[in-house]
């Protein structure tokens, strides 16, 4: 794109060792400073500022990287973090830890027993976070995140959802978000689609659950950058 300066830099996470075979990758925090001052009819402007996440391809199909953003704003202070200043005014040295008021997930992590093609497993993992879910500010964006991973978990134990038996669950807990819709347009279906990507789910083998496991994975991550299985 034309006229777009870029800033490239390579950081090394450090290796949190999980067993003799595993290991994850520790979550990285940012801070992205603007040098300079922008004239005043511009800051009325919403300005794009585009970030890639990349990894070496060898190391892809085991690491998915995450971009999480937030405005460091004194309204919405979820971390609190110590910046030194350096004399040139473009690096910083940052020590982010989590702020008292962080709000905790307390489904996470699943147990070790926890069996994604489990109905069961996955029906009380749904009541776990609806229950988390509607003690939480929807203003926040944990709720977006917890009512998409509550229809994912939801629809995991029913798969047969609208059609069917099924339970009621919390009418504070709303029929919205990408893949619920997508998957009510769609059911009777075979395949439903969730961003870019298409769940094919074959509904008469209600054990086929592993597409249903992936996307639960990849929105867990959002949120909850580390294993998400408990290793005891």
């Amino acid at each position: 794109m034309p006229g777009v300066l870029t800033n490239i830099a390579t950081v090394y996470p450090d290796v949190q060792s999980q067993n003799m075979d595993d290991a994850t990758l520790k979550p990285l925090f940012f801070t992205i400073k603007f040098a300079g001052t922008l004239p005043k009819h511009l800051i009325e402007q919403n300005i794009p500022i585009e970030i890639s996440v990349s990894i070496a391809e060898e190391y892809g199909c085991f690491a998915m990287p995450f971009v999480k953003a937030m405005s460091m704003s004194p309204a919405i202070d979820q971390w609190r973090c110590n910046i030194t200043e350096s004399e040139s005014n473009f690096s910083d040295s940052i020590e982010c830890i989590p702020s008292h008021d962080e709000i905790l997930i307390p489904f996470f992590p699943l147990p070790s027993m926890f069996d994604y093609r489990n109905r069961s497993d996955w029906e009380k993992l749904s009541k776990e976070i609806e229950k988390w879910l509607v003690q939480l500010d929807t203003k926040l964006p944990q709720w977006m995140w917890g009512r998409d991973a509550f229809w994912l978990a939801f629809v995991a134990a029913f798969p047969f959802f609208p059609r069917g038996t099924w339970p009621l669950w919390n009418p504070r807990v709303p029929l919205e978000g990408a893949f619920i819709e997508q998957w009510l347009e769609t059911s009777g279906h075979s395949s439903t689609t969730i961003g870019q990507e298409t769940l094919a789910i074959d509904l008469d083998d209600a054990d086929n659950l592993g597409e249903i496991w992936e996307a639960f994975c990849r929105d867990a991550a959002l949120f909850y950058p580390y294993p998400l299985i408990s290793a005891d």
